[in-house]
């Protein structure tokens, strides 16, 4: 993978030792990654974090959202949720599955707060298990954070991530409520009210989440951002472009076009070197390349999957257990009743690995690709396009970041 900077300059990304080299690609010939043999797994030994699922009801008719009913591998808005009778039995699944004291929860949804008054019962449930340590995490697009919920959320020391797609029309371009109408300024609202009342829950425990459509506006959104006097030194937990549903119609990224709207961000970035929204950005977005181990890989590796080593579990609202909230929904491997299934975690351990070890091995960016489970998803016909969208994004990355480190803007990012 070989690139040319604005500059002139050209670089090579050598996958044997993970550097970037000057001039010519290396020889790859004889560039392969040997993977250990999968061990049966038999336990989850790391777990201490649950994700519960408690409704798929949403106030919310989002664009991209995932389970809008554009992405087939996903369930769809219902009326499903969990309940009060169910408590019980899921924290003792929670109890018996995990080694840890120390147990983090986050309600999920759909729109987790519809389903407030479960959440008080579940935390009012635990509150007799005192042989364990638990703190809790709240999923939400923030219409339903009134007063008196952002006040119990306070006192129980909730973190709360809150999706917030930058200011005003570009958040409600994209999300609206269930009637279409628009959203910033209720949820704006909310969150001055919880600064108001309690700026350190608000420094510390409100984390937001912002997913852009286009990612060409970042630039403009950066700039309302830091304007705004109560986000201006907020910044984005995360910043994520809208996920690629990938099927028949999937079109193939062209480095060429993709490239320029990433250009425009580091330019952009470069004579606005204190935009910290956008310095987020490329820092999160960038992290692969930033923190790399840069040697050669040392005999035999671990599939770098997610399962044995996961720290998570996702409890949908059906009482099944899920390796995250984020994999397909056809990717479970038990019940809250019955258990985990290990006959079905090995399933899909050894489809990963077979997976990776067919398309991954001779892969030039094998060692910064994010392969999980949830590759198991996408149909044999469109692999091919899906490993060319992940070379061509990984070449931009690349592009960006050596873009980046000639205007001595890496080490910015790691300050």
């Amino acid at each position: 993978m070989r690139i040319k900077t604005s500059s002139g300059f050209e670089y090579s990304y050598d996958p044997i030792d993970n550097s970037i080299v000057d001039g010519k690609d290396k020889d790859l010939q004889n560039f392969h990654i040997r993977f250990k043999p999968l061990e049966e797994i038999s336990n989850l030994p790391n777990i201490s974090s649950f994700t519960i699922g408690v409704t798929e009801q949403c106030n919310f008719r989002c664009s991209y959202c995932c389970y809008s009913g554009l992405y087939s591998e996903h369930r769809k808005h219902s009326a499903n949720h969990l309940t009060i009778e169910a408590i019980p039995s899921i924290v003792k699944f929670m109890i018996d599955v995990t080694t840890s004291k120390n147990i983090s929860i986050d309600f999920y949804g759909g729109e987790s707060l519809l389903e407030f008054e479960w959440i008080k019962q579940f935390v009012s449930y635990i509150d007799s298990y005192k042989t364990h340590n638990w703190s809790f995490e709240l999923s939400t697009n923030g219409l339903l954070l009134s007063n008196d919920v952002c006040d119990w959320l306070i006192k129980h020391d909730f973190k709360v991530f809150v999706s917030l797609d930058g200011i005003g029309d570009f958040h409600d371009k994209c999300r609206k409520d269930i009637h279409r109408h628009n959203t910033f300024s209720a949820i704006y609202d909310n969150l001055s009210y919880i600064k108001s009342e309690n700026e350190k829950f608000w420094m510390n425990n409100i984390h937001i989440i912002m997913t852009i459509q286009d990612i060409s506006k970042l630039p403009e959104i950066a700039e309302q951002w830091e304007n705004s006097s109560l986000l201006f030194n907020k910044m984005p937990y995360r910043i994520s472009e809208v996920s690629t549903i990938y099927n028949d119609k999937t079109a193939k990224i062209d480095f060429s076009d993709q490239v320029e709207k990433y250009a425009a961000l580091v330019q952009w970035y470069k004579t606005h070197p204190n935009s910290l929204l956008m310095k987020t950005f490329f820092s999160l977005w960038l992290a692969e390349w930033i923190n790399r181990p840069i040697m050669e890989l040392d005999g035999h590796v671990e599939y770098p999957t997610c399962i044995p080593q996961n720290r998570k579990l996702y409890i949908d609202t059906n009482k099944r257990i899920g390796i995250c909230e984020r994999i397909s929904d056809s990717l479970r491997i038990g019940t809250i009743e019955d258990g985990i299934c290990f006959d079905k975690v090995n399933e899909i351990a050894k489809s990963t690995a077979a997976f990776m070890a067919k398309n991954c091995a001779n892969c030039e960016i094998a060692r910064l690709c994010d392969v999980c489970p949830d590759i198991l998803k996408i149909s044999d016909n469109v692999i091919d396009i899906y490993c060319h969208n992940q070379k061509m994004m990984q070449r931009i990355k690349f592009q960006s970041f050596c873009e980046l480190a000639e205007a001595d803007f890496i080490q910015k990012l790691w300050e």
